[in-house]
């Protein structure tokens, strides 16, 4: 088995050959061009990585995997196009949104376009499980978003809507990299579920962990402007559990929040131990998801599994 990095790297590289390589028309410009704009930026192909890796465990198809990772990874490139329109943010990967390169309408457009070219892909396989499973991601990773932008208009939030959210928003495309490969490998539904729901569990330790980078990251790593969620009232695990224990300080706080004095906002949170109890929860997270890999063979010495604690690493 090759070095973990030199395997990843491997995996990115012939992921963006394929993509790349993708045969997009040319005509109309005002849907094509948005596209493939939005398809060129340099994201960390998690999603594909993961994919990738549990499929070589169940020696699954390579050209099949492919497909699975070019259609996951659609996917979600789709969401992030729509969801920088519904958070009104500029930059993504340390670039401009669609929205902003070019104008909402065509952004809308672009992601619709994106989405339909996943699905194309998805029927190359001709595996009516697969595309039921990929739908019902689909589905999951909608009422996640309209939980997140619903909370935007609740002062309450409790911790465990706000799992529900993340497991759905975030989980469900992660437990997909893992369920979709499951299923292409023929194992039973029983075993499908239960890698999904190690997948939705990781989706949930990394959700949380980006919600700590929002504030404690640097913008030339997150490719965005600091503090968005604070100012878009974001109900984040930060928000939440600094609301629930420290209301009155935490709304003067995001009151006086400008965008720029992020500084003020970390240092409440270090000082309050919010940050600590949060550095808690996501350990906790990935906890359950490493017991959980071993329960089901996923080995300590396993790529897969080195690649998920390579991850948990990203914020420490």
């Amino acid at each position: 088995m090759p070095e973990l990095n030199t395997l990843t790297e491997f995996i990115k590289k012939d992921f963006n050959k394929s993509l790349r390589s993708f045969p997009f028309p040319i005509e109309p410009k005002y849907l094509y061009e948005p596209i493939k704009y939005a398809l060129t930026g340099s994201g960390k192909r998690i999603r594909p990585i993961i994919l990738h890796l549990y499929g070589m465990e169940l020696n699954a198809d390579p050209n099949d995997l492919m497909k699975l990772s070019l259609a996951t990874e659609l996917l979600h490139c789709f969401t992030l196009v729509h969801d920088d329109i519904m958070d009104s943010d500029n930059l993504r990967r340390g670039a401009l949104t669609v929205h902003k390169k070019f104008d909402i309408s065509s952004a809308i457009l672009a992601g619709d376009g994106i989405f339909t070219i996943g699905q194309l892909v998805l029927t190359e396989l001709n595996n009516p499980h697969i595309f039921k499973l990929f739908n019902h991601t689909v589905l999951d990773i909608c009422e996640g978003q309209g939980f997140d932008k619903q909370f935007e208009e609740l002062d309450i939030v409790t911790m465990k809507d706000y799992i529900n959210m993340v497991e759905k928003k975030t989980g469900a495309l992660i437990g997909a990299c893992l369920s979709l490969p499951a299923s292409l490998a023929g194992k039973t539904d029983e075993e499908i579920n239960k890698v999904k729901s190690i997948g939705c569990t990781i989706g949930i330790a990394f959700q949380i962990q980006d919600d700590l980078l929002e504030i404690f990251s640097e913008e030339k790593n997150m490719g965005k402007s600091l503090g968005s969620d604070i100012l878009y009232n974001k109900k984040t695990v930060i928000a939440i559990e600094a609301s629930n224990s420290f209301k009155s300080e935490w709304n003067n706080l995001i009151n006086r929040f400008d965008g720029k004095n992020i500084d003020d906002i970390r240092s409440f949170l270090i000082r309050s131990k919010i940050k600590d109890k949060i550095d808690k929860l996501v350990k906790e997270y990935f906890s359950l998801a490493f017991q959980e890999m071993e329960k089901i063979g996923i080995r300590q010495d396993s790529s897969l599994y080195k690649f998920i604690k390579k991850i948990e690493s990203r914020y420490s």
